[in-house]
């Protein structure tokens, strides 16, 4: 059921800020997806080992830093912070167009220690700015823009790794940056500096507050799992694309960019279309989807069957976002909140490590779809365990009964 019209109609305004951080996620993701595409195209020769250790990388620094990048977050004011760190990613950016070799490696390092600090950034500086009832709706509208990113980046990207290399493509990715930055140094608000007496034990405060509470255990392990799947399927997608379907890298982007119209049109209507129930039960539905649109990807024969599932697995991935972000929100304090985001990245990024390692080890031995298949499998026991226990702990917490985010 949707709530009413006069509710929907009162709740369609956003605020400049809001408004303006949007557009900065859109303009970072459609650099992000070029920059996937031109290094994953880059190093596919080298084989499955090469790839998964390209993803690893980025997982691997996630985890190393989320006590640093955290504390930074919680301790340094938004606005600078958006500024100097997008600035710091152009640079390597730039440096990515011209390298090749092991030397692609590093750098990838380095472009993911910016990506540590301004992912919880962003989210702790939308948790601050926005009211608890209007958290949901928020991240809807927020993902709708990211999701389009991945579309128009999909297909950009994909375009110019056939006509023109890679080269062209990490230079849009640097532009993409030095514009996130000035987004970040022209906004009105502020989340400044907190957390100040805590010294470096505070580094620790994110995983704590995890462990602490099982509505955030279990969030965490659903969310994790979802991770480790979609680590699998980064690495084996471009094999099972242009090897058992026969496409090209342009075939490889419109994929993508199924998934990305699909969360762009589910981000979309829920920014206008408030589903009733609570969070809990609309985030075990979204992963269940998000599942079933994984195992067909993994079953499909042609490149139409193979765009149907990732748009089946778009809206569920962009439930995920939407519903479970909130249920973060509210079992967190603000002064805590940029360590809470880094540790939840560090732990689901942990899974995608792992499962990127592994893939890259099967598919050298065997071929994508039974591993992107049992990968599905495992994610909807999860969706199933981890949505059920969510559930339960939230509504004993007294939250969860009315699917309010306050």
């Amino acid at each position: 059921m949707i709530k009413s019209q006069d509710s929907r109609r009162s709740r369609l305004r956003f605020s400049r800020d809001i408004r303006l951080l949007a557009v900065a996620r859109l303009v970072s993701e459609m650099g992000d997806e070029l920059a996937l595409i031109a290094l994953l195209f880059r190093l596919k020769d080298s084989g499955p080992g090469a790839v998964s250790a390209l993803l690893g990388v980025f997982a691997a620094t996630r985890i190393l830093l989320a006590p640093v990048s955290g504390l930074v977050v919680d301790r340094v004011p938004t606005r600078r912070l958006i500024a100097l760190v997008s600035l710091g990613q152009a640079a390597v950016a730039i440096l990515l167009s011209v390298t090749n070799g092991g030397m692609i490696f590093p750098l990838v390092f380095l472009l993911a220690v910016g990506g540590s600090i301004i992912g919880p950034a962003w989210n702790s500086f939308i948790a601050y700015v926005v009211p608890a009832e209007e958290l949901s709706r928020t991240y809807a509208f927020i993902q709708a823009r990211r999701s389009l990113a991945i579309v128009t980046g999909a297909g950009i990207g994909g375009f110019v790794v056939d006509r023109v290399g890679s080269s062209g493509a990490m230079i849009v990715d640097a532009a993409t940056f030095l514009f996130v930055g000035a987004i970040g140094v022209t906004l009105q608000q502020e989340r400044s500096a907190t957390s100040r007496r805590e010294g470096t034990k505070g580094m620790t405060r994110g995983f704590v507050v995890f462990l602490r509470s099982p509505v955030l255990r279990w969030s965490l392990i659903l969310l994790a799992s979802f991770n480790m799947s979609a680590g699998v399927i980064e690495v084996l997608s471009v094999f099972l694309v242009t090897n058992e379907l026969g496409g090209s890298a342009g075939d490889y982007g419109l994929v993508l960019g199924s998934l990305g119209a699909s969360m762009f049109l589910t981000g979309f209507v829920l920014s206008r279309y408030r589903p009733t129930g609570p969070d809990t039960s609309l985030l075990m539905v979204s992963a269940l989807i998000s599942a079933a649109g994984m195992a067909a990807y993994g079953l499909s024969r042609g490149l139409w069957w193979a765009l149907a599932a990732f748009f089946l697995n778009g809206i569920g991935l962009s439930g995920l976002h939407v519903f479970g972000t909130p249920i973060l929100v509210r079992h967190t304090k603000d002064e805590e909140r940029g360590r809470v985001f880094a540790a939840s990245s560090s732990v689901t990024m942990g899974g995608v490590l792992l499962a990127t390692g592994v893939a890259g080890a099967i598919g050298e031995l065997f071929p994508p779809r039974p591993i992107i298949v049992c990968a599905a499998l495992v994610c909807g026991l999860n969706a199933l365990i981890g949505g059920v226990q969510i559930r339960r702990h939230d509504e004993v917490a007294g939250d969860g009964s009315s699917g309010s985010t306050s």
